[in-house]
C-alpha cells in the first residue's frame, strides 16, 4: 500500500493482508540502507497472524520518494506521521539496527503511542566508523560490499539458505542498490549521531525484547547485553548462530521469539485470521 507523509509518497508493505479494524497494529523498521524486503519473512507471518502490519520504506529507500531523512527523531516523527495515517493509535514497534533506535526514540517522545518494542540486533548506541561513512560517501558499491560482507553470519557466508535457491550475499547487495544514491551513508551518519539511546532504554514504559546475535560484527553481542539490562522490563534472546542480519539469516527463531513474547505481554488479541 501507499500513503502520503508530509509531501512524500511511502510505500508500506502490510504482509499480503489489509488491515482490519479493532486488529491490532504491528510496525517493522528496517536498519540503515535497507527497506521493507529486510522483514519479508516476518511481515507475512505476522499478518497471518492477524495483525495489522506495516514496514515502510523509509524515503529515498526502494519504493519511497523524496531525500533521506537526517537524523533518528526525524525518523521517529516520520514513524508517527505514518500511524496517524494508517489510523493506529498504538503499535508495537519492532526495530532492526537503525529501525531499533528509532523505535527506542518513538518510545521516549510518544510513549503513549507504543505499546511494545522488539529490538533486534541492536545497541543503545550504534558509532560508526568515519572510514565507512567516507566510504559510502565516495565509493557506495564498496561500502555496501563491506557492510554486506560485515553482517551476515557464517552460516550465510557458506550460503545456507532459509529462501531456497537464494543467496543472503546477492540479497542483500541487491537490497542496498534499489535506494537512492547516497541513502547509505545518510543513515550510517544518522546511527553515530544518535545520543539519546540510553535514556531512552532506561526510560522506556512499556515491555520489550532483545532478540541479539551471537555471531554479530555490526552491532556486537556485548552491546545488544548493554540495552537489555537498561531496559526496566525486558525479555532477552540469543540466537547464536546468527550474524547481524537476524530476520532473514534465522526467521523462524526470530519469528518464534516475536509471537512468544506477543502472545506473553500485549494487551489484547489479534483478531482470527480469516
Amino acid at each position: 500500500m501507499h500513503v502520503t507523509i508530509d509531501g512524500r509518497k511511502v510505500h508500506v508493505a502490510t504482509g499480503g493482508r489489509a488491515h482490519r479494524e479493532g486488529q491490532n497494529f504491528i510496525l517493522f523498521l528496517h536498519g540503515a540502507g535497507s527497506s521493507h524486503l529486510a522483514w519479508a519473512l516476518q511481515t507475512r507471518a505476522l499478518a497471518y497472524d492477524g495483525w495489522n502490519v506495516a514496514a515502510p520504506d523509509f524515503p529515498g529507500h526502494f519504493l519511497s520518494g523524496g531525500d533521506a531523512l537526517k537524523g533518528i527523531e526525524a525518523h521517529a516523527r516520520f514513524v508517527l506521521g505514518l500511524m496517524d495515517a494508517i489510523g493506529a493509535a498504538k503499535a508495537v514497534v519492532a526495530g532492526h539496527s537503525m529501525g531499533g533506535l528509532i523505535a527506542l526514540e518513538m518510545g521516549r517522545i510518544a510513549p503513549e503511542r507504543v505499546e511494545a518494542v522488539v529490538l533486534i540486533g541492536t545497541a543503545a548506541a550504534i558509532p560508526v566508523n568515519p572510514a565507512l561513512i567516507q566510504m559510502a560517501e565516495s565509493r557506495e558499491e564498496e561500502a555496501f560490499a563491506s557492510m554486506i560482507s560485515w553482517s551476515y553470519g557464517p552460516e550465510a557466508q557458506l550460503h545456507e539458505n532459509t529462501w531456497p535457491g537464494a543467496s543472503h550475499i546477492a540479497y542483500g547487495l541487491d537490497t542496498m542498490r534499489r535506494n537512492v544514491k547516497g541513502v547509505l551513508a545518510d543513515d550510517l551518519k544518522t546511527c553515530a549521531a544518535y545520543e539519546e539511546g540510553t535514556q531512552a532504554a532506561s526510560g522506556l514504559k512499556c515491555p520489550s525484547l532483545c532478540i541479539l546475535a551471537g555471531n554479530d560484527r555490526m552491532t556486537p553481542l556485548k552491546n545488544g547485553r548493554t540495552l537489555a539490562g537498561l531496559l526496566p522490563d525486558n525479555e532477552l534472546v540469543v540466537i547464536a548462530a546468527s550474524g547481524h542480519t537476524l530476520p532473514s539469516e534465522k526467521p523462524r527463531e526470530v519469528n518464534a521469539a516475536i509471537r512468544a513474547f506477543l502472545s506473553r505481554r500485549v494487551a489484547g488479541k489479534a483478531l482470527e485470521a480469516g
